[in-house]
């Protein structure tokens, strides 16, 4: 897939947005984690969910056991922000 790159303010950060997506409906589906990665180490996540509705993740976290850390899953949504980026 091929997709626009847009650069944020922030110099470090990247978004690729795929236009051919739908993105109306971006919640956490435990389908996704065919394609999730850790944005560090690009190593696969672990997924541990804490409340999940109608194959949703509700709250949970995604973990990397090589860089041994964890990305909160709040309100559906997964948060990637890499470490040292977080303030």
């Amino acid at each position: 897939m091929r997709g626009n790159k847009i650069k944020s303010t922030n110099k470090k950060a990247k978004l690729t947005v795929y236009p051919e997506l739908k993105y109306d409906n971006c919640h956490m589906k435990k389908e996704l984690m065919d394609i999730l990665a850790c944005p560090v180490c690009k190593s696969s996540l672990k997924l541990k969910v804490t409340e999940e509705k109608e194959g949703e993740v509700i709250t949970g976290s995604l973990f990397c056991k090589k860089c041994n850390h964890s990305y909160p899953i709040t309100d559906s949504i997964p948060n990637l922000l890499p470490p040292n980026l977080k303030s």
